[in-house]
């Protein structure tokens, strides 16, 4: 039988819940929506939280250029999902830009993002991958105890046709 809608939901939620990850709403001026709506589409983003998420990654505080005036007038809502580490280096940029409000740096985020254009943007969300470098020592002893379980696993199958 299909699993219901609000069976996927509450599962969804408890995976949530132990992962840590907390809803954000961020309220933006209005466009800031259809500009991170765009960027996700020039990289072949599908989620918000993955959008919002690499560019609070990769941003430096010295390539923003100034907080523009704030004007008031309709807004829009972002709503994503992170995790205490990305909740951190947000708060931790919130900071370093001597802004009061996370939803501040969001906006920020996206409209320099968004002013850079689809090719400029793109080292804004670029995954970074691990390197991961395997000493020689290290190698060999993992070859040696491969062939070792090789060897045996050799040994019991023979056993068990004799």
């Amino acid at each position: 039988m299909a699993v219901t809608q609000e069976e996927r939901t509450a599962k969804l939620a408890e995976k949530r819940q132990e992962l840590g990850e907390q809803e954000l709403r961020h309220t933006v001026p209005y466009g800031t929506r259809q500009m991170l709506d765009e960027l996700m589409l020039w990289h072949k983003i599908g989620e918000v939280s993955e959008a919002v998420q690499l560019l609070v990654l990769n941003a430096k505080a010295e390539d923003l250029p100034p907080a523009p005036p704030k004007v008031k007038g309709p807004s829009d809502i972002i709503r994503h999902y992170f995790r205490q580490g990305m909740r951190d280096r947000l708060a931790a940029l919130t900071a370093e830009l001597g802004e009061t409000k996370d939803r501040a740096i969001i906006w920020r985020l996206t409209a320099h993002a968004h002013s850079l254009g689809a090719e400029k943007s793109a080292p804004l969300f670029k995954i970074k991958r691990h390197v991961i470098d395997i000493p020689e020592n290290v190698a060999r002893k993992l070859r040696h105890a491969g062939f070792a379980e090789s060897l045996q696993m050799n040994a019991d199958d023979e056993g068990e046709y004799e």
